[in-house]
């Protein structure tokens, strides 16, 4: 009986998505609580708004990267 070869790869892929928000405050803000407002919506529902503080905070949208790099670690056959 032979064994089957198995073929393992692990693949990572990167692209740069860029997402907008927007944040009303009733004071100027520090970049640490610009940065903590932006983690207050729920970035996979555009327009979601989140208040805290005095801080309202909305996630506008995501345009999403095309520029992959693509690194694949394994046997790869000849295209």
């Amino acid at each position: 009986m032979s064994k089957v070869k198995e073929f393992v790869y692990e693949v990572n892929e990167r692209s740069i998505d860029v997402r907008y928000f927007e944040i009303v405050s009733d004071k100027k803000l520090t970049h640490n609580e610009v940065i903590e407002a932006i983690c207050l919506p729920d970035i996979s529902k555009e327009g979601d708004s989140k208040k805290e503080g005095g801080i309202t905070s909305t996630f506008m949208w995501t345009d999403f990267g095309e520029n992959e790099d693509v690194e694949i670690l394994g046997e790869l056959a000849n295209d």
